[in-house]
């Protein structure tokens, strides 16, 4: 059987374990009886998984659209759009920009903070206005650009490509790092002496895909609840962990 599409609405919990995970980024219609472009997204991704075959790997699609009727205030909207990102594999900001029915004015801010994270993806139809700001940055940070919502959806699931398995704190490690042969061996030699990551941050990246990065990492001891903080800098001369036992790669 394909590997199934599991879709998580703003305010529902994450799930435990994924290999892969997708955020649909973009304006949200402020007429009702505008078509919902994460819908179509959705039923895209599903019928190019499908398409995969019994080898390919469903993702975890974040949609930041709580279930209709369900109550949720803006700062918890917020909370779980941030935490929501701050765990997603690949981003994927598609921005139809019509004014004034969407106008994606907190996709612009959102943008903003996530287009240099190495995670991005742009779709820009050739009929969205004011996106040239947008296209100027993807092209200077090296994001790619997809002009229809089919491609940067066929983008998207290629960057992610098989996924990989993760649990728990491992969930915060974004798959673009998760894979790299520095962060391999950082992981291994923490594990290697029975601790755990409990949570990660990425604190910053540079190059799409990153070639420069710095990501913190609290680490539970073996045994007890006590946790050590360290931290793994990948730069052009190599890597070094702060904070902790680890030395220079």
């Amino acid at each position: 059987m394909p590997a199934d599409v599991t879709v998580v609405r703003a305010g529902e919990p994450f799930p435990g374990a994924w290999s892969a995970s997708l955020y649909l980024c973009g304006p949200t219609a402020r007429n009702p009886d505008t078509p919902l472009w994460r819908d179509e997204a959705i039923r895209r991704i599903r019928e190019l998984v499908a398409d995969a075959g019994p080898e390919g790997h469903g993702p975890v699609v974040f949609l930041p659209e709580p279930e209709p009727g369900r109550p949720l205030s803006y700062e918890e909207h917020i909370a779980w759009e941030e935490e929501a990102m701050g765990m997603s594999d690949v981003i994927l900001f598609y921005v139809p920009r019509a004014l004034p029915e969407l106008p994606g004015l907190v996709t612009n801010v959102k943008w903003g903070a996530w287009h240099r994270s190495g995670r991005a993806v742009l779709g820009s139809p050739p009929e969205a206005r004011r996106n040239e700001y947008l296209l100027h940055f993807a092209r200077e940070h090296a994001v790619p650009v997809a002009n229809s919502l089919e491609k940067a959806v066929a983008e998207a699931l290629r960057r992610l490509g098989t996924g990989a398995h993760r649990r728990a704190g491992e969930r915060w490690v974004p798959l673009h790092l998760w894979r790299t042969p520095e962060f391999r061996r950082w992981y291994g030699r923490e594990t290697g002496g029975g601790r755990t990551l409990r949570s990660a941050e990425v604190l910053w990246t540079r190059g799409s895909p990153a070639r420069e990065w710095a990501v913190r990492g609290v680490w539970e001891e073996p045994g007890t609840t006590e946790a050590t903080v360290h931290t793994l800098v990948v730069h052009t001369g190599g890597s070094e962990v702060l904070g902790g036992d680890g030395g220079e790669d």
